[in-house]
C-alpha cells in the first residue's frame, strides 16, 4: 500500500524549499546579480518543472544579463503564442529579427490596442529600420494617452526627441504639430533635445543643451556611485555629439580634441568609437592618410552592423571611399561603393575614380548607366552634363536634360526657372533658337494658370530671349503684358525701351520717361555725358572730356611719369662724375693690385697662354714650348701657318729645375687623403 502521509509530508517540504527559493530569487533580483537568480531558479524548475512563474523568471534573467537568443527559445518552448507577447517582441527586436517582430505585431495587434508595451516596440522597430514619420506618430499618440507624472512618461519623450532628430538628420521636414518640448527632466531628455535642435541647424542652442546634458549626467552617476571609468564610458556619446557640433560650426581643433579623448578611454562604447572615428578622419581630411584609414577599418567592422544606422554606415563608407581616393586607390575605392545603391553621392564617387585615372570616357559611360537605373536623380543627371559639356558635346547634354525632365512627372517641377534657363541655354547651344522660344512660351502658358511669381520670371526670360534673337516686336508684346500687370517694375519697362529702339523709336521714347532717374535718391553722382562717350569695348582711358572748355574733345595721350635719379648723399653737382663709374674696380685705371692678385696681374689671368709656362702658365704641362712660341710668331708674321699643325708638330722638351726653397718658408702638408 501507498503510504500517503509520507507523500504528502515531501510535498509540504518541497513547497517550503521553493518558498524559501523564490525568497532568495527576490533578494537577489533586487541587488541586480541575475547569474545567481538563474541558479536559484534551476532549483526551482527541479523541484517543479511546470512552474510557469519560475519559468518567466528565467526568461527575464536572461533578457537581464542580453541572452536573448536563450530567452527566445524558452519563451518558444515553454509558453504558448498567446502568453508573454511582449517578453518575445523585446527578444526579436534586441537580435534584430524584425520581420518575425513585424508578424508577431500584426497578428496581436488588434487584440492588444491597449497594451504600451507592444506598441512602444513597435514605434522602436519603426524608428529602426528608418520610418521616422511612423515613429513619431506612434510616439505622438503615447503621450497624450500616457499620464505625465509617470516615469513611463519621460522614456517615451525621450524616444520621441529621438525619432523627431533622426528624421531631421535623414532631410525630412517635420510637422508643425510635433513641436519642440524643451524638458530636461534627465540627461538622456537634454541629450536627444540637442540632437533635435543639431537637425533644425541651431547649433547654438545644441550647443548649450549638450554641455547641460552632460553636467547632469556626471551629477547623476555620481550620486549612484559609478567610478570616474564609468562615468567617462557613459559621457562618450555626448562628448562625441558635442565634438560634432564644434565641427559644424568650424571648431576642428576642439573637435578633434575631444573625438581623440573619446578613442583613449577603455572600455567605450563600439558605436560611440565609430562614430568618433569617422569624424575625425572627416576633421583631417587628406592628413595622416595611413591613420585615417586603420580608424576607418574599426569604424566599419562588422561587428557595428546592429549597432549602427544604415544611413551613419552609408556615411563611413563614403568616406572609406574618398580615403581611398586621396590614397590612388581607385579600383578598391570602387568595391566599398557598391554596397549602398540608394545613395546618389557614392554613384559619384565611382564616377570620380575613373576621371581621377584620366578615364573621362570611362566615367561618362559609367554615369550614363547610373542614369538609366535612376532617371530621376538630379546629382547623376547634372554631373553628367557637366561631363558632357566639359568634352564639347553639348547635344549630349541636352539629351540627357531632356530625360531627366521627362522622368519628373510633376509639371511644377518641370517648368522650375532653373530648370527651363537651363534648358533654353542648351538648345542655343545646340542651335535650336525655335526649340528654345517654345520652351518658354509652354512654361509661360503653365504659369499663367497659376497664382505664382513663375510666371512673371518665364516671362521675363521668353522676352529677353527673343530680343538676344531679333525677335523684337514679339518681345515688345511680352514686356507690354508685364507692365500692364505692374507698371512700376522697372526691369520690364527698360526691356520694353530696349525692343521698342529697334523699330520704334517714339514708343520708346514715350517709355523711356517712366524710367526713374538714375542718380535720384541713391547717393549715386552719375555723369551720363561722360558715359555716353565711352566706347563699349574700349579702355576708358581713350577719350578724355574737358567740362571746362566749351569745344569738343581731343584725344590726350597721358605722359610717363619720369622717375627722379637716384643719387648718392654725398653729390656734388660742382664736381664732374668719373668716367669710369660703372666700370668694376679691377678694370679702372686708379686700381692697385695687392698680394696674390698682383702676382695674377703681372702673370695673367687663369687660362692666358704664356711663353714657358704650359697648359694656362701653370708649369704642369708645358706642351711646346720656346719652338711653338717661336714658330707662332713667325706664322703670323708670314699670316699663313695653321697653329694647331705646328702645335702637333712641335717636340717635348724637360721642364727646367724649380728653384729651392727656403725650408722655413714650406708649409706643413696636411694629412688626409689624395686630392
Amino acid at each position: 500500500m501507498i503510504n500517503f502521509s509520507s507523500a504528502l509530508e515531501e510535498m509540504a517540504d518541497s513547497k517550503e524549499v521553493i518558498t524559501q527559493l523564490f525568497k532568495d530569487v527576490e533578494r537577489l533580483v533586487s541587488q541586480e546579480e541575475y547569474a545567481k537568480v538563474l541558479r536559484s531558479i534551476d532549483k526551482i524548475l527541479q523541484l517543479n518543472p511546470e512552474d510557469n512563474d519560475a519559468l518567466h523568471c528565467k526568461v527575464i534573467s536572461y533578457i537581464r544579463l542580453g541572452k536573448y537568443q536563450n530567452a527566445l527559445e524558452l519563451l518558444q518552448k515553454s509558453f504558448s503564442d498567446e502568453n508573454l507577447i511582449s517578453e518575445k517582441a523585446y527578444c526579436f527586436y534586441r537580435l534584430n529579427k524584425f520581420d518575425e517582430l513585424l508578424n508577431l505585431l500584426r497578428q496581436y495587434k488588434l487584440g492588444n490596442k491597449n497594451e504600451l508595451s507592444l506598441r512602444h516596440i513597435e514605434a522602436q522597430v519603426a524608428y529602426k529600420t528608418e520610418d521616422y514619420n511612423s515613429s513619431i506618430e506612434i510616439y505622438y499618440a503615447l503621450l497624450k494617452e500616457t499620464d505625465k507624472n509617470l516615469d513611463v512618461y519621460n522614456d517615451i519623450l525621450t524616444n520621441f526627441n529621438a525619432a523627431k532628430a533622426a528624421l531631421l538628420f535623414s532631410g525630412g521636414d517635420l510637422d508643425a504639430k510635433y513641436a519642440m518640448m524643451d524638458s530636461f527632466d534627465t540627461y538622456e531628455l537634454a541629450y536627444n533635445t540637442a540632437c533635435t535642435y543639431i537637425g533644425l541647424k541651431d547649433y547654438g542652442k545644441a550647443e548649450k543643451l549638450l554641455n547641460t546634458a552632460k553636467n547632469m549626467c556626471r551629477k547623476s552617476l555620481l550620486s549612484e556611485d559609478y567610478t570616474e571609468d564609468k562615468i567617462e564610458i557613459e559621457l562618450g556619446t555626448i562628448k562625441v555629439q558635442l565634438g560634432y557640433v564644434y565641427q559644424l560650426q568650424g571648431k576642428i581643433s576642439e573637435a578633434i580634441e575631444i573625438y581623440q579623448s573619446v578613442l583613449k578611454v577603455k572600455g567605450m562604447d563600439v558605436s560611440a568609437s565609430a562614430i568618433a572615428s569617422n569624424n575625425l578622419v572627416a576633421a583631417k581630411k587628406d592628413t595622416e592618410l595611413f591613420d585615417s584609414a586603420r580608424k576607418l577599418r574599426v569604424a566599419s567592422s562588422k561587428n557595428l552592423d546592429a549597432k549602427l544606422f544604415r544611413g551613419q554606415k552609408r556615411v563611413i563608407a563614403m568616406n572609406e571611399a574618398l580615403l581611398l581616393l586621396y590614397m590612388h586607390k581607385a579600383n578598391l575605392a570602387r568595391k566599398s561603393l557598391q554596397t549602398y545603391p540608394e545613395n546618389d553621392d557614392l554613384y559619384l564617387l565611382i564616377a570620380s575614380t575613373s576621371f581621377l585615372q584620366k578615364k573621362i570616357n570611362k566615367s561618362i559611360s559609367d554615369l550614363q548607366e547610373f542614369a538609366k537605373q535612376k532617371p530621376e536623380s538630379l546629382h547623376i543627371n547634372f554631373a553628367l552634363m557637366q561631363l558632357q559639356l566639359l568634352t564639347s558635346n553639348p547635344n549630349n547634354a541636352l539629351e540627357t536634360f531632356e530625360k531627366h525632365l521627362s522622368s519628373i512627372k510633376v509639371d511644377k517641377q518641370r517648368y522650375k526657372s532653373g530648370y527651363v534657363g537651363l534648358l533654353v541655354w542648351l538648345y542655343e547651344q545646340s542651335g535650336m533658337h525655335d526649340k528654345a522660344v517654345k520652351t518658354l512660351e509652354d512654361a509661360g502658358t503653365f504659369w499663367k494658370n497659376t497664382s505664382s511669381n513663375e510666371s512673371t520670371s518665364i516671362l521675363k526670360q521668353t522676352a529677353s530671349f527673343k530680343i538676344k534673337t531679333g525677335r523684337y516686336q514679339e518681345a515688345a508684346q511680352d514686356y507690354e503684358q508685364l507692365v500692364k500687370v505692374d507698371p512700376l517694375d522697372t526691369q520690364a519697362i527698360a526691356g520694353l525701351v530696349s525692343a521698342y529702339s529697334h523699330y520704334d523709336i517714339e514708343k520708346a521714347e514715350k517709355y523711356v520717361n517712366s524710367l526713374p532717374e538714375i542718380n535720384s535718391g541713391d547717393g549715386m553722382d552719375i555723369d551720363v555725358d561722360s558715359i555716353e562717350k565711352l566706347v563699349p569695348g574700349i579702355k576708358k582711358s581713350y577719350k578724355k572730356t574737358d567740362n571746362k572748355s566749351d569745344g569738343p574733345s581731343q584725344k590726350t595721350h597721358t605722359k610717363k611719369r619720369k622717375r627722379k635719379p637716384l643719387l648718392p648723399k654725398s653729390y656734388d653737382p660742382s664736381i664732374p662724375p668719373d668716367p669710369e663709374r660703372w666700370l668694376p674696380k679691377r678694370e679702372r685705371s686708379t686700381f692697385k693690385a695687392k698680394g696674390k692678385r698682383k702676382q695674377l696681374m703681372k702673370s695673367g689671368s687663369q687660362g692666358a697662354a704664356i711663353a714657358g709656362g704650359g697648359i694656362g702658365g701653370t708649369g704642369s704641362a708645358n706642351i711646346a714650348g720656346k719652338s711653338v712660341v717661336s714658330e707662332n710668331q713667325s706664322a703670323a708674321a708670314s699670316g699663313g701657318a695653321n697653329t694647331a699643325q705646328q702645335e702637333s708638330t712641335a717636340q717635348h722638351q724637360q721642364t727646367p729645375p724649380k728653384p729651392k726653397s727656403d725650408n722655413k718658408s714650406k708649409k706643413k702638408k696636411k694629412k688626409g687623403s689624395k686630392w
